[in-house]
């Protein structure tokens, strides 16, 4: 967004749990039956990940006014805290460089508030992401999404209205003189 634009509103609420990355799809052609198969990776963990996030921003919305239409434009500020795994000691590995990708991880996001925050998450115009090991935070997702408003006021440029020729008029005798 640009420096001087402040979010018409802020949502920010926490999905606690281990976050689930968007598996892969992958399609492909049966000859035999004639048709098209599409298999998804990672499909029960992703559906339990994507409702809790959708439940946790519907119950974050509950008393608000959100606005979610065609026009607005969406930022979206997402910090995952993974668990770190027993067998990896802090002074090994500080960040997490290892899979789930950091990626598919926003796509799960994304997906899961579509339709609740925004209309379609190509109105998510920017977004800040990190993942990293919980320490001091309970793993899970801690979500701020703002919203804009995209239009501007039209400037309305007035019409120039033609100047009447001047007359000439004859110089003014001043009573004075």
């Amino acid at each position: 967004m640009r420096a001087n634009e402040s979010p018409a509103e802020t949502l920010s609420f926490v999905v606690l749990g281990e976050p689930t990355p968007e598996g892969s799809t992958r399609a492909y052609y049966i000859k035999s039956l004639d048709r098209t198969v599409t298999t998804h990776q990672n499909k029960k963990g992703l559906q339990a990940w994507r409702n809790r996030v959708a439940t946790e921003a519907q119950r974050a919305l509950e008393g608000r006014d959100w606005r979610c239409d065609n026009c607005s434009a969406y930022t979206i500020s997402v910090d995952f805290i993974l668990s770190r795994p027993p067998s990896v000691p802090e002074h090994k590995r500080i960040h997490p460089t290892v899979k789930p990708d950091i990626d598919k991880l926003v796509r799960a996001i994304n997906d899961a508030l579509t339709g609740i925050l925004f209309v379609d998450d190509c109105q998510v115009v920017n977004m800040f992401v990190s993942k990293d090991y919980c320490d001091d935070r309970r793993s899970g997702a801690y979500i701020v999404v703002n919203r804009y408003v995209n239009q501007a006021e039209k400037v309305r440029k007035g019409r120039k209205k033609a100047e009447p020729p001047a007359l000439e008029e004859p110089p003014c005798d001043d009573p004075r003189d």
